[in-house]
């Protein structure tokens, strides 16, 4: 790994230990003001918004002590990097969305089998309104952030907003439509089950990106080799590069975690190759890096030249 990919890198991990500060403490001021309001009004939908908080204190720390973990200068500990703890962070994450979106759901069933539940229709206008706003405002900033800095743990702490804002416009929803159908006396029977019902909606529409999410994380964890126009490329250029030096053969290996892209290229070489000295690997070496420079990413690139094959292997 060159020293500036280093340098990028510990940058990278400075601005997200000062993001995820930041969302860490507005997730644990969300969590109280979303609980209380939520005992306060009997409503679900707003306790289901508050407990979201909460285990987005929790998830925040995790995210924040990763990404205190990485940003440790131990490369000697750690020769090939950390970069595998980023999707593993996101694995733990995402799975505890899940289970609490699963007990929401039987929270929400309970409910409507039982008569559904009243709840302080102004009281709960006003906080939904409020919620929205904020966590809107804390949504978009991380986002803009994670691409700005291509960071996977903001992205997935942004994701985190987006549900809560999502959570929050689903409570505004909710007691818009309370409020207007009490206002005119219709259907005030099943008034009580509106709250209930949003709750199974809005667990149901926050499903699918945890399960995307642990797929494409479980995929970096085991070093699925990447797909799509990426991967294209890349066997295009070792290709050329085998061609042009008159390689026997080559084998190209390559993973991508997060930000982190690794190359290895072997190329198999005898006696009419055009590489025959350590400097003339070197120089192949160089144009494979200015080749590679194109692509936006942190890299690390290893290039092996052997005469037996099953070295390379």
């Amino acid at each position: 790994m060159s020293l500036e990919t280093a340098k990028s890198i510990m940058k990278t991990q400075v601005t997200e230990k000062r993001l995820l500060s930041h969302s860490l403490i507005l997730s644990i001021l969300f969590s109280v003001i979303g609980v209380g309001a939520g005992l306060y009004t009997r409503s679900q939908m707003i306790m289901f918004d508050g407990l979201y908080s909460l285990l987005s204190v929790v998830l925040s720390y995790l995210s924040l002590a990763s990404a205190r973990f990485m940003s440790k200068n131990d490369w000697k500990k750690f020769p090939f990097g950390k970069s595998i703890v980023e999707p593993l962070v996101i694995i733990v994450k995402y799975s505890a969305i899940l289970i609490m979106l699963g007990a929401s759901v039987i929270g929400a069933v309970y409910a409507i089998l039982t008569g559904g539940r009243p709840v302080d229709k102004d009281m709960a206008l006003f906080y939904a309104v409020f919620s929205s706003l904020a966590c809107l405002i804390m949504y978009l900033h991380l986002r803009r952030q994670s691409k700005k800095q291509h960071s996977g743990l903001l992205s997935a702490e942004s994701s985190q907003w987006l549900f809560d804002t999502y959570a929050s416009f689903g409570v505004l929803v909710t007691f818009i439509l309370v409020y207007v159908l009490d206002h005119f006396n219709v259907y005030p029977a099943y008034l009580n089950y509106i709250d209930p019902l949003i709750v199974l909606v809005t667990a149901a529409s926050f499903a699918k990106v945890p399960f995307v999410s642990i797929r494409m994380a479980m995929k970096e964890v085991l070093g699925v080799s990447p797909e799509g126009e990426l991967a294209r490329n890349l066997d295009a250029m070792t290709k050329e590069m085998e061609r042009k030096y008159k390689m026997k053969e080559s084998f190209l290996r390559v993973t991508k975690r997060r930000k982190l892209l690794r190359v290895e290229i072997d190329f198999i070489v005898d006696e009419h190759s055009l590489v025959q000295t350590i400097k003339e690997q070197d120089a192949v070496r160089e144009e494979l890096e200015k080749k590679l420079h194109s692509i936006k990413t942190d890299k690390w690139i290893t290039v092996a030249f052997t005469s037996n094959r099953k070295y390379a292997l």
